[in-house]
């Protein structure tokens, strides 16, 4: 230990020499003026050294020493202890062993590497979990994925700049999930050994390998399966490849197995006739012989949309563009359109998902259809201005776009895009050819656009940007709008095929503000929201927020919830918890299958109350393969130094890392530095020679 201070060390002269003359005027200037009792010769000099002292240290302390220390930390090698926890261990003929005598082995081989490592313990999965010098909780073989990628990382960042010694990897070598763990381990600088566990025996075995899907179809479209199956040591013979919903068969396949290491990918179609969220099961028909038969089948989650939405295009009179527009929305199979003139409109508005308004309201004598009634409904709207748009009209239905035209006068009004709109995305690309598009004739006049309104594409006439908007929505809080402010739009479809041979960034434009538009805001006081589809190993997560007469959030009223699937019909209840946002409920991990809940609740009086379903995935990974990969482990210890020990063996690794000389321990050098005054002794000795000074003087009855 050193002391450092920022001034040369002869001031600390200057502390003793202040704290002299401070004693000296203390007791011996004041002592002959007779400001102090005139202490014995001796006296004076003791009381003087203790005054001088205690002032010269508190003097040295304003000069902010610091006190250096040099210390040294020995660390030993440290060896991670990594154990498999996934469920293809429990597959194996050896779990018996596994969750017995295997254990105790291994509590064997970290004590024997104690003496000389750092040991340390880890179960690792999907995920990687610390375990205990001697823990009896892991492993427990019960994770349903394993990625082996994924704890060499962690091991690598938590043991970044640490003495690791080695990773010992117990583990079959399967895995299901992440990167190849050969590549993850060739930058590693330490080495790695393995214990070999699991069976490499290949048994007759036929399995649903792997199944390609997309997670949401249309309802009245089909969706496309891609499922691979494999066999092996089955040659000669065959089985039914099978799809299936709720015990109806939707399709089936004879599969013959002609070799004894057998792929081949099927791809199957499927209707989606029903809505809602499904279990899909796709099976290959067991066979006698098989060892385990977990992985011939797979639970296929997929939600069937109804998605099928009807628009009525209402026209003030004939126009080329009501063809275009019809054209462009039929182009989507989940959109029915129906065209009308005006005059001819007698439907009730709330048939319709959308209503699309071409030059409504119109100045057209003789067309009384009430547009503001229409808009009651609740349904949404797009208009399209032209010629005919009564403004004045349209500006008092105060729908999110404004014009006021002072003479009856068209711009031609060509788009150019707005970059920083977000109510939705549109491919730049698309957006730069659409800019390319001929100008449209757009009413003449100043525009007036709402606070919540957005322009996706502004005029430009000429060659100036006017700042108008020429496309531009609207969202409030109980109803979208959208506007194009010109008509001519057969001319952009039209000028779409000329340049791309296609009409693909009309109808993408028209699509995108169809799609936002017909998408009702979401008004109600009450809602609910889960996940559609959850793992087999995720939390059900259930969240809720409701809303006053003033739309602000409340949570003061109780709201219970209530859970059934097909093995509970009656269901679960349970209450959610208040939050900061509202109310929030985990109900843990689910068995595998499909959830319907009904939650409700009461506000001033009235009753509220929202539904919903989700899946909770059947997902086994670890059913799909259970032949241990041993070489995996071989080609990871080769790479980094290591070796391979056998499961019933694991104390040969104990051995073979003493054999090391590479494994030494490393002793740290550290110096640290703190403030003087932090030091409780200093303080100490100010206040020891501060009490003997007070002690003295009392005792001589000055005090």
């Amino acid at each position: 230990m050193s002391i450092i201070i920022d001034y040369p060390w002869y001031f600390l002269i200057f502390c003793l020499l202040l704290g002299a003359a401070y004693a000296g005027v203390l007791y011996w200037l004041g002592a002959r003026r007779g400001g102090d009792r005139d202490f014995p010769r001796g006296l004076s000099v003791l009381l003087s050294v203790l005054r001088t002292l205690s002032v010269a240290a508190i003097a040295f302390l304003l000069f902010s020493p610091l006190v250096k220390r040099e210390s040294s930390r020995k660390e030993k090698p440290i060896v991670i202890l990594a154990q498999d926890n996934s469920k293809s261990l429990d597959y194996s003929p050896d779990s018996a062993y596994y969750h017995g005598d295997y254990l105790a082995r291994m509590d064997r081989l970290a004590d024997r590497l104690s003496a000389d490592f750092d040991v340390q313990r880890v179960a690792f999965g999907g995920d990687v979990q610390r375990m205990d010098q001697q823990s009896t909780e892991l492993p427990t073989y019960t994770e349903q994925a394993t990625d082996i990628a994924h704890l060499i990382a962690e091991v690598s960042d938590a043991y970044y700049n640490r003495n690791v010694g080695a990773l010992v990897l117990a583990t079959d070598g399967i895995y299901n999930t992440g990167a190849n763990p050969a590549g993850a381990a060739a930058s590693l600088a330490f080495p790695v050994y393995g214990i070999a566990m699991g069976d490499t025996t290949v048994h007759p075995d036929a399995a649903v390998t792997n199944v390609r899907f997309n997670r949401i179809a249309y309802l009245g479209n089909t969706f496309p399966l891609e499922i691979t199956v494999g066999a092996n040591r089955l040659q000669g013979r065959s089985s039914t490849l099978s799809v299936s919903l709720d015990g109806r068969r939707l399709f089936s396949k004879q599969i013959s197995f002609d070799d004894q290491r057998f792929s081949t990918t099927e791809a199957v179609t499927i209707d989606a006739d029903r809505a809602g969220l499904h279990n899909y099961i796709v099976e290959i028909a067991p066979l006698d012989g098989e060892k385990s038969t977990r992985n011939n089948r797979r639970v296929i989650p997929i939600e069937v949309i109804d998605g099928h939405q009807k628009i009525a295009v209402i026209a003030a009179v004939p126009h080329p563009d009501i063809a275009a527009l019809r054209a462009a929305i039929q182009n989507n199979s989940n959109y029915e359109v129906e065209t009308f003139l005006a005059a001819d409109f007698n439907k009730n508005p709330r048939d319709y998902n959308l209503l699309v308004l071409h030059q409504l309201p119109t100045r057209v004598p003789g067309i009384g259809l009430d547009v503001a009634q229409l808009l009651k409904s609740g349904t949404p709207a797009m208009f399209v201005l032209g010629s005919q748009t009564d403004l004045a009209r349209l500006n008092s239905l105060h729908a999110g776009l404004e014009v006021y035209a002072r003479i009856d006068r068209q711009n031609e009004a060509a788009p150019l895009h707005n970059k920083n709109f977000t109510f939705f995305s549109l491919d730049e690309d698309v957006a730069g050819r659409i800019a390319q598009f001929p100008p449209l004739l757009s009413p003449f006049g100043e525009y007036k656009l709402g606070g919540n309104a957005q322009t996706l594409f502004s005029a430009r006439i000429g060659t100036v940007n006017s700042g108008l908007p020429l496309v531009a929505v609207t969202q409030r809080q109980d109803s979208r709008s959208a506007f194009i402010a010109g008509e001519g739009l057969w001319r952009w479809r039209l000028a779409d095929w000329q340049a791309n041979a296609s009409h693909a960034d009309f109808d993408a434009l028209i699509s995108k503000l169809v799609v936002f538009t017909a998408l009702r805001a979401n008004g109600e006081r009450f809602h609910v929201e889960a996940k559609n589809i959850y793992a087999q190993s995720e939390s059900v997560i259930v969240e809720a927020q409701l809303y006053d007469d003033n739309y602000e959030p409340v949570n003061q009223p109780d709201v219970e919830l209530t859970v059934r699937n097909q093995n509970s019909p009656e269901g679960s209840k349970y209450q959610l918890n208040r939050t900061a946002a509202g109310y929030s409920i985990n109900l843990g991990i689910l068995p595998p299958g499909a959830y319907t809940y009904t939650a409700s609740t009461r506000l001033s009086g009235k009753s509220y109350s929202a539904t919903g379903s989700f899946l909770v995935e059947d997902l086994q990974l670890e059913a799909l393969n259970t032949i241990a990969d041993h070489s995996l482990l071989a080609t990871i210890a080769a790479a980094t130094g290591g070796a391979v020990a056998a499961a019933d063996n694991p104390e040969q690794i104990a051995d073979l890392l003493k054999q090391r000389d590479d494994l030494k321990t490393v002793v740290y050098s550290e110096t640290t530095y703190s403030d003087m005054l932090n030091l409780p002794l200093i303080l100490v000795l100010i206040l020891l020679l501060l009490a003997a000074e007070w002690i003295v003087r009392k005792y001589n009855g000055t005090l």
